[in-house]
């Protein structure tokens, strides 16, 4: 017996050296196939096609196995998807884009999420940094999502609404904001601020002790102290970082300004569509707009807890055009894989006019752990 068994055995080894021989046969011209796509701007998934396939591939089967054949081909295309997805986007562009210009915190998000090798590109605001991904002129693109202090930046959820883009993952960055003055100018010598709407709320405090001082809302810390820089004036300064104090050559008049300790802001590092989910995934982004019911938020968000999630934070932004209606964006932590998220959709369907998933990433919190 154990003499059959061996043999058994042994046309298996032979039967799975021909089944790796034809897989990576397979996966070769899985990658021209990519190449092909690539060429001509074709997306990788095509579904319907996908469907024809398994059809097909499980009547070439017994009856008894036809189920099994199709479970099998549904995970060897899973891994053919996965393999253009890699290669396409390896030859696509492989920078980041940020709003602002050098200096700026969403540069050090940057700097602290990819490395100093990455490419960086400037952007002059939210949507600018949006479209670079969306037209492929950057690979990724960072944006702040929320402040400990100063709350959510509104602007960035509506984008995230709007384009069609992931989140595929998310960095911490603790703010240290300085007032910045040219060189030799001293702290009485101010007279106007200039920085971002939300650094002038987060340095509030600090402020309103100098209540005679303009305050002026630019577009970007960074751009602020770049503004101090060109126009020379020692009654002009900027509250940024010590970042940008080094690059535009400015002095520090007054540092850690912040009205809280442990001043942090959260930013999103987003990507084109075709990005994959990461596997170790942690958290994920959603958005949902809701049928205008009674119950229907109550429903929506006992679905969350139904299926063991951790509603981290929820979001709601009026739908312009649409009056006393919004759309909502939540995190959640826990059991994201695709899978689950595809039964917490399923779920929210009943109540749900729209619903998508933003983003299933890795928690900047497990990053570091």
């Amino acid at each position: 017996m154990s003499e059959d068994l061996q043999a058994l055995r042994a046309q298996i080894d032979a039967i799975d050296r021909d089944m790796v021989r034809l897989f990576e046969t397979r996966m070769g011209v899985s990658e021209q196939v990519a190449a092909y796509k690539l060429e001509r701007g074709l997306p990788v998934l095509d579904a319907a096609r996908e469907e024809q396939v398994l059809d097909a591939r499980a009547a070439l089967a017994q009856a008894d196995n036809g189920e099994d054949v199709r479970a099998l081909y549904r995970q060897i295309m899973a891994l053919s998807r996965a393999r253009q997805q890699a290669l396409m986007l390896q030859a696509g562009p492989q920078g980041a884009a940020y709003s602002g210009v050098p200096g700026a915190f969403a540069e050090e998000a940057l700097i602290a999420y990819f490395g100093e090798a990455r490419e960086r590109i400037a952007c002059r605001g939210f949507e600018q940094v949006f479209e670079a991904v969306a037209s492929g002129r950057a690979r990724y693109g960072v944006a702040p999502l929320e402040n400990s202090s100063a709350g959510s930046v509104y602007d960035v959820y509506d984008l995230l609404g709007r384009y069609s883009l992931r989140i595929v993952g998310e960095q911490m960055v603790q703010v240290r904001h300085c007032l910045l003055g040219l060189p030799g100018a001293r702290l009485e010598d101010v007279r106007r601020v200039y920085s971002h709407a939300q650094a002038l709320m987060q340095c509030a405090a600090f402020l309103d002790a100098h209540p005679s001082w303009e305050r002026a809302a630019q577009y970007n810390t960074a751009g602020s102290a770049q503004r101090v820089r060109e126009e020379g004036d020692v009654h002009s300064a900027a509250i940024a970082s010590r970042l940008a104090a080094q690059r535009y050559g400015l002095e520090v008049l007054a540092a850690d300004i912040h009205t809280f300790d442990g001043n942090t802001t959260r930013f999103a590092i987003v990507a084109g569509a075709r990005e994959p989910f990461a596997p170790d995934a942690d958290k994920a982004t959603l958005t949902f707009t809701l049928r205008h019911e009674r119950g229907t938020l109550h429903r929506a968000l006992a679905c969350f807890v139904a299926l063991g999630m951790n509603l981290t934070h929820i979001e709601s932004r009026p739908i312009p055009g649409m009056n006393w209606e919004y759309r909502f964006y939540v995190d959640v932590e826990g059991s994201v894989s695709e899978r689950h998220m595809d039964v917490l959709r399923e779920a929210l369907s009943a109540d749900c006019v729209e619903c998508r998933v933003l983003g299933v990433y890795r928690s900047a919190r497990g990053r570091h752990a």
